[in-house]
C-alpha cells in the first residue's frame, strides 16, 4: 500500500478509534448515538482511500472486521447500547474491488423481521449481531459464508446467531437459506437465547470440520421457554455438512480421550 495512502487512512483510523470508544463508553445516549453517526460517515470516507481493503484497522478494538479465506470481502460489525438495555447493531460489507469502493451497509431489523427462523433477508433487513467468526465453503460452485454472531439482547438474556451469507448474480448480499437440517426441518438460521449470567460456545471447529455448540437447558423443567433461565448442560451438539445441508448430531467423546473436551 502506497505510503501516502497509508498516512491518509491512518488519520481516519485515529478518528475512528476515538469515536468507537465513545460509542461504548459515552455517558449518555445522545453522545453514543452522535459518535455512532460520525463513525459511520468517517468509516465511509476511510474506505474510499485507494487500496483501503488491505488496511486492517487494528486499533479499533470494539469493532469486528472479519474476512473469509477467499478474501472476497470483509465485514465490519459493531454495537450501540441503548438506555433500555438493548443493543442496536451496525455493519458494512466492503467488497474486494479493484475499482471504486463497493460497500453495502447493514441495517439492524431484528425487532421487525418476521419469520426469523425461515426467512431470507437482504442487507437492509439484517439480523444484527456482533460477528466473531466466519466460515467459507462451496456447494455446487456457489460460495456460502457462515457467520457466527453475538447479540446482547437485554439485561436478562444473550443470543448467539448462526446465519449464512451469500451473494446473488448481481453480487448483492443476502442472509439466510434453508440449509440447517434439524431432524428434517430445514431452517435458514439458528438462534440460541440464554441467560445473561452464563456464556455459550458456538463456533465452527476446523478439526472436526463441523459447527459445534453447547446444548442449552432450563435450570428447572418448569422454566421451559423462559430463556433468561437457560444455561449449557455440559454437552454439545454439532452440525456436519452433508449433501448441501448442515445436519445436527450429538457430539460424543471417547472416554479415553476426555482431554478433547478441553478445547471447548
Amino acid at each position: 500500500m502506497d505510503s501516502l495512502y497509508v498516512d491518509s487512512i491512518r488519520n481516519f483510523e485515529i478518528q475512528l478509534e476515538g469515536l468507537s470508544n465513545n460509542i461504548i463508553n459515552g455517558t449518555d445516549k445522545a453522545e453514543r448515538i452522535t459518535s455512532c453517526f460520525y463513525f459511520v460517515q468517517t468509516l465511509k470516507e476511510a474506505l474510499k482511500v485507494p487500496n483501503s481493503f488491505d488496511y486492517d484497522f487494528n486499533s479499533l478494538k470494539t469493532v469486528s472486521a472479519l474476512r473469509p479465506d477467499d478474501n472476497r470481502f470483509r465485514i465490519f460489525t459493531w454495537n450501540l447500547l441503548l438506555d433500555s438495555g438493548r443493543y442496536m447493531y451496525f455493519g458494512a460489507i466492503q467488497m474486494n474491488s479493484d475499482d471504486s469502493l463497493v460497500l453495502f451497509g447493514l441495517y439492524d431489523s431484528s425487532e421487525y423481521n418476521r419469520d426469523i427462523t425461515y426467512g431470507e433477508f437482504d442487507n437492509r433487513h439484517w439480523m444484527g449481531a456482533l460477528y466473531y467468526q466466519i466460515h467459507h465453503y462451496v456447494w455446487k460452485k456457489k460460495d456460502y459464508y457462515l457467520t457466527f454472531g453475538w447479540d446482547g439482547q437485554n439485561n436478562k438474556t444473550n443470543r448467539k446467531i448462526i446465519d449464512v451469507l451469500w451473494f446473488d448474480e448481481s453480487n448483492r448480499p443476502h442472509f439466510g437459506d434453508e440449509i440447517f437440517n434439524l431432524e428434517g426441518d430445514l431452517v435458514s438460521r439458528l438462534i440460541f437465547d440464554f441467560s445473561d449470567n452464563t456464556s455459550m460456545l458456538c463456533r465452527y471447529d476446523s478439526d472436526l470440520d463441523a459447527i459445534v455448540y453447547a446444548h442449552l437447558v432450563p435450570l428447572n423443567p418448569t422454566l421451559v421457554g423462559r430463556y433468561e433461565n437457560y444455561v449449557p448442560d455440559g454437552t454439545y451438539d454439532m452440525l456436519k455438512f452433508e449433501k448441501g445441508t448442515w445436519r445436527r448430531y450429538e457430539l460424543k467423546f471417547d472416554p479415553k480421550h476426555a482431554g478433547d473436551l478441553r478445547r471447548f
